[in-house]
């Protein structure tokens, strides 16, 4: 066996534990007890960070061909870890094309957490070892991103289970699954995920992901940012509206090739549009006051404020003024940018000090500010525009 961390700076990533589904002591359900074996571990219970948990096999028999590879080919390149390395090599290549792989899919996960499930599932005679997750390999993508089902979100103790597109009925969850969380101390909940993962979401595609593993690695180069701080604000705002995501992504292109006064004015801009964007999803303009303050289109930093203000009350929290004044001064270190000639060094900063905010905001109430449709509107009116126009 290689157990290898093949770069240094690293803490949360995708990681996906591998099964031989096939073998004996698993049985035909054999994600049930899989999953057992995992909790069995009592490591997540203790795990103070959000992850959410797809699960399923791996798809490689059914598309050897579409590849153009030999079957065994395809599970070399597929099983390819980029950082982490924790595979057993020659117990996984003796199922390649003898047994169905089944992958439990971490996303956000710590290397530590890691580290300790896999050092204990060891005895465990199905397990095959584990890998971290790269979803701007074309590989990684389609078969551990687009193939298994994200069912489930983990979160300091609470495991949500997911529905999709307000589709929760009688029966369509797995009581068995449930109650086994239950028996290992976690508290259930069931949670909406909205058009994610449907057929209106245009964002789980190779170019996405590419501006996400950008982000990170420009960002990884800063000091004064934490890995840990960069992981939260890719796992957060990739799930949160890819698009404002997207818009950050994009600041980070330009000032990492910034050479001009217009080039850092363009990523200052890019940083007030972000907030810009942030507080459109936060609280979205209205032309009534929001006590006694004017909250339209223009004036984003009034309704950045009031999304802090709400979520402060609502979770009981003592935070509304230094947030806001974050906000503030964030909102001016952009806008001085843009009209004045700063360095490359004060709009990093501004950049970090961003990302940290960013982190604290949705730290806040990380189930309120989560608006499962919101960034799937316009596939959703266009969808049903067609649909009308075609069944009138």
């Amino acid at each position: 066996m290689g157990v290898k961390i093949l770069t240094e700076r690293i803490d949360a990533m995708n990681v996906a534990f591998l099964f031989n589904s096939d073998h004996h002591l698993l049985g035909s359900y054999y994600g049930y007890p899989i999953m057992k074996a995992i909790l069995e571990t009592s490591i997540l219970q203790s795990v103070d960070r959000s992850m959410r948990i797809s699960v399923g096999d791996i798809l490689t028999y059914s598309n050897a061909m579409q590849y153009n590879l030999d079957h065994a080919e395809l599970c070399q390149r597929v099983y390819q870890p980029v950082s982490l390395d924790h595979l057993y090599a020659k117990k996984l290549k003796d199922t390649f094309n003898t047994a169905t792989i089944y992958c439990l899919l971490f996303q956000n996960m710590d290397l530590l957490t890691a580290q300790k499930i896999h050092s204990s599932l060891n005895s465990f005679p199905p397990y095959l070892g584990s890998m971290d997750i790269k979803f701007s390999n074309p590989l990684h993508l389609y078969f551990f991103r687009n193939s298994l089902i994200e069912l489930y979100r983990l979160d300091s103790g609470r495991i949500s289970l997911f529905y999709s597109m307000g589709e929760m009925e009688e029966g369509s969850f797995d009581t068995e699954i449930k109650d086994l969380f239950e028996t290992f101390g976690f508290l259930t909940t069931f949670e909406d995920i909205g058009a994610r993962g449907t057929i209106f979401d245009n964002f789980d595609n190779i170019e996405h992901f590419k501006r996400i593993e950008s982000f990170e690695n420009f960002f990884m180069t800063l000091a004064g940012l934490e890995t840990e701080d960069i992981s939260n604000a890719i796992y957060n705002l990739e799930e949160l509206h890819p698009k404002l995501f997207d818009i950050l992504a994009a600041s980070a292109r330009t000032l990492e090739r910034a050479e001009t006064e217009e080039d850092l004015a363009q990523a200052a801009l890019s940083g007030r549009r972000f907030l810009e964007k942030l507080a459109h999803y936060l609280f979205p303009p209205q032309n009534e006051l929001w006590r006694g303050r004017k909250v339209g289109t223009s004036e984003y930093k009034n309704r950045i404020w009031a999304y802090i203000t709400i979520a402060c009350e609502k979770s009981h929290s003592d935070l509304i003024e230094k947030l806001g004044k974050e906000a503030d001064r964030l909102i001016e270190l952009f806008n001085a940018g843009l009209h004045a000639t700063p360095s490359k060094e004060k709009i990093e900063t501004a950049f970090c000090d961003l990302i940290k905010w960013i982190a604290d905001i949705i730290q806040m109430n990380p189930s309120e500010i989560r608006k499962p449709y919101l960034a799937y509107e316009q596939e959703i009116h266009n969808f049903l525009d067609e649909f009308l126009k075609t069944n009138v």
